[in-house]
């Protein structure tokens, strides 16, 4: 794949488009794959996608460790659905491998898996690679970036990172070790580009508890529900804090965010302070016998999930508490692509509740982005002094914007690449595609894991669209046709219609019968083709159809 002397770098998921990151740098014959993440999808009846790891797995024998930056779902996510066909080495830190292990509790094969907890500037020697985590800011309790040193050069990957000076509760970004890695030199940077499209700067947690202390101030007769993400966990301290001091108890209604704070109970993140704030969390049932100003819930389903507490809320499902008047939500987080049209919905059933709804539309001070705005990402350049880049993390809008940021910037050796690129680094620095690997994704289909390409997802796709016909045939020992019966899924056909289309049918199997002359096979290819046809015909659709063939 690569010359010897050359460091290869291979993206298999987070280019031109948002989660499945990961992405594998290769020395000689030697891999490291760095993250492991999965992708929603929300079509077909398929939630998650995960990446293609056709090729990690045909170099398995040669990959010396799987290296977590954080525990967001986008970039921990598939190692429960992939680790059983790598069995690799996982690298992470300390709250990291807390949610990784809550994760694998669930799996029989959880004990084979070999954890190593590594701490931040702890340097980490596997084959040809010598592997050093880096503090980040970011919207999840360690964030870290990723600096590999081996004999061809060097690359630090970002991870999801921002500058927040006062992140209230987790790390801010190790600026010190940063420089120090500049001036030790950065033949390749591969760097987050999820808000480069953004030209304010991104705020701090601590602007989010200015802004949300206002609106409870505001809404003090109200009983108030914040949504957001479960894994912000820094989001439910800066609530927490909020909550006391306004003189509210606490409920926390949704699974994942309970499993959080019991993650970061085993964590050296877990101070005294939060630990007094988690004692004191009410339960559901406690809720509805509180006066409304006297109460904040802070739940789970900012994205509109259909399952989640608060679409369950919304939908007036909850046993304990229902909203009203008395009610106002608000959404701190910010909408994830391809969310749009759940959150509407579920707002506009809150609304329809009779409760008041917040957005960052209405007010963008309840929430802040975990990722860099363009200010944040020169100070990036700036610290690391990158001799080549590639954008990493983002849609190709996000991407080539970042090529050209970059330019600016005053970095001219770039590339923008797609997830299967083959990337060399050789000597120079010059990044050069040498080669394109075909990413199919994986669907998690139930408790299964099929390639978005397989035949079942494509008949699912075609069904969605053209419905599904089943015919099932009836012949005479001596092969005439004595019966059949047309079943029709998902095409609207009224009486008249249905009746013309059977004696059309009828005729149409018949004269394929005397085609195939007593080739079963050839008379169901037959029968599929010629029905595919008259349904286009008439209906101006493209069914999937199925030919069952029984002989007495």
């Amino acid at each position: 794949m690569a010359k010897k002397n050359n460091l290869v770098i291979l993206p298999l998921g987070g280019l031109e488009q948002i989660g499945a990151n990961c992405t594998m740098i290769g020395y000689g014959k030697e891999w490291i794959i760095v993250d492991l993440g999965i992708a929603f999808y929300d079509k077909l009846g398929i939630e998650i996608l995960t990446p293609d790891i056709s090729f990690p797995v045909s170099v398995r024998e040669n990959i010396k460790g799987l290296f977590i930056t954080h525990a967001h779902e986008d970039h921990i996510g598939a190692i429960q659905y992939l680790w059983p066909q790598l069995r690799c080495p996982i690298y992470l830190t300390e709250f990291t491998e807390a949610v990784l292990r809550q994760k694998l509790s669930e799996y029989s094969w959880e004990s084979e898996v070999e954890i190593k907890t590594v701490a931040p500037r702890q340097s980490t020697k596997v084959g040809s690679f010598d592997v050093e985590y880096v503090l980040m800011a970011h919207s999840i309790l360690g964030a870290n970036g990723i600096y590999i040193k081996t004999p061809a050069g060097t690359v630090f990957h970002t991870g999801d990172w921002k500058i927040d000076d006062t992140p209230l509760l987790g790390d801010a970004v190790d600026d010190v070790r940063l420089a120090e890695i500049g001036e030790e030199g950065v033949d390749c940077l591969l760097c987050d580009s999820t808000n480069v499209l953004i030209n304010d700067k991104i705020g701090s947690e601590n602007d989010v508890k200015t802004a949300l202390t206002k609106i409870v101030s505001k809404y003090k007769s109200h009983r108030i529900t914040v949504t957001c993400f479960a894994s912000n966990v820094a989001r439910m301290e800066t609530i927490f804090s909020i909550a006391k001091k306004a003189g509210r108890r606490v409920a926390i209604i949704g699974r994942s965010m309970r499993r959080m704070l019991d993650i970061v109970s085993n964590t050296s993140y877990f101070s005294n302070q939060f630990k007094e704030s988690v004692n004191s969390i009410l339960g559901d049932e406690a809720v509805g016998d509180m006066p409304p100003e006297k109460v904040l819930l802070i739940c789970t389903g900012s994205q509109g999930e259909a399952r989640s507490a608060l679409y369950r809320l919304a939908r007036n499902e909850n046993k304990t508490i229902k909203f009203g008047k008395q009610d106002v939500v608000l959404f701190s987080s910010k909408v994830i692509p391809g969310n749009e049209l759940c959150i509407r919905e579920m707002q506009n059933l809150i609304v329809k509740s009779g409760a008041e709804v917040v957005t960052t539309d209405t007010d963008d001070g309840i929430h802040v982005s975990g990722h860099p705005d363009k200010h944040a990402i020169a100070q990036m350049y700036n610290w690391l002094h990158p001799r080549a880049l590639i954008p990493i993390h983002g849609d190709a809008r996000m991407l080539y914007e970042h090529e050209t940021f970059a330019r600016k910037n005053g970095i001219s050796n770039i590339l923008v690449a797609e997830s299967g690129d083959v990337i060399s680094l050789s000597e120079g620095n010059l990044l050069r595609k040498v080669e394109h690997k075909e990413i199919v994704f994986n669907a998690i289909d139930g408790t299964d894991l099929i390639p978005l390409n397989s035949k079942v997802i494509r008949e699912r796709s075609i069904m969605s669209y053209g419905g599904h016909v089943s015919a099932s045939l009836v012949l005479s020992h001596g092969g005439n046709l004595t019966s059949f019966e047309l079943t029709v899924n998902g095409i609207h056909i009224d009486n008249d219609n249905n009746k013309k289309l059977m004696e059309i049918i009828r005729q149409t199997i018949t004269n394929e019968i005397v085609k195939s002359d007593g080739n079963v096979k050839l008379l169901k290819s037959g029968c599929e083709l010629s029905i595919k046809r008259l349904i286009f015909r008439h209906f101006d659709k493209r069914p999937v159809v199925v030919i069952h063939v029984h002989k007495v």
